[in-house]
């Protein structure tokens, strides 16, 4: 008896069954099912390639992470120009993960610690360029020259940090970004003596007891006190 007869005796309604059940088994062996977040993070990962992560080119060089170096260059420069390249990341980034879901936002955050990591740098970047090197004069001056589009990008960030990682720990980092404001020089420090890496900082605390700011002031000059509903 050959294949062929031994088909013929097989009932059909058994036959197209197991035809179906062997090409489930070869699908699901093959292209293992995925969930609903693997589904998004894969979409994700596609439409914001090589800008967390270093990438292969197609002449087989390695192009590093963009972030990174669109950061540095961003805060060296110090200008709408020089920041370009890194807000139009970042706007990627948002407008991408924006597409999550609520639950799959906090799981890829929890296996992809370096994406917090990186929106915790974007936040104090922003904040660092419009605060300048001494206090904003007063609240009018606190976006320094951060545009509307820069300020929609800075309250993304900030919402979606907060939904993913919860309103204590964003307090806890706008807390240590408060340290970081400069402050303006004494005028009994001379010009050849102020060192950028000694400027003295605004946030009066305990541990820097010549601070010219308290904290109400602190927040109430910097980025982080603008209301996010106006620019979303």
């Amino acid at each position: 008896m050959n294949l062929n007869d031994i088909i013929q005796k097989i009932p059909k309604p058994i036959l197209v069954g197991g035809v179906l059940i062997l090409a489930l088994i070869f699908f699901i062996y093959n292209d293992p099912l995925r969930d609903e977040c693997d589904v998004q993070v894969k979409i994700f990962q596609r439409n914001t390639q090589g800008i967390l992560t270093a990438v292969r080119t197609k002449t087989k060089k390695v192009q590093f992470a963009q972030i990174n170096y669109s950061r540095d260059s961003c805060v060296e420069g110090n200008s709408q120009g020089a920041c370009e390249n890194y807000f139009n990341n970042l706007k990627l980034l948002t407008s991408q993960f924006k597409d999550f879901s609520v639950k799959c936002q906090k799981k890829y955050a929890e296996q992809s610690p370096d994406f917090l990591l990186n929106m915790r740098k974007a936040m104090s970047a922003m904040s660092l360029l419009a605060w300048g090197e001494k206090p904003p004069e007063g609240v009018a001056y606190r976006l320094g020259w951060l545009t509307e589009s820069d300020l929609k990008t800075f309250c993304a960030i900030r919402d979606n940090y907060v939904q993913v990682d919860g309103e204590e720990k964003y307090l806890e980092f706008r807390n240590e970004v408060y340290k970081a404001f400069p402050d303006k020089w004494s005028d009994k420090v001379p010009l050849e003596a102020r060192i950028p890496d000694d400027r003295p900082k605004a946030f009066k605390t305990s541990d820097n007891p010549v601070g010219s700011l308290d904290k109400s002031k602190i927040y109430e000059r910097s980025l982080f006190s603008i209301r996010c509903d106006l620019y979303m």
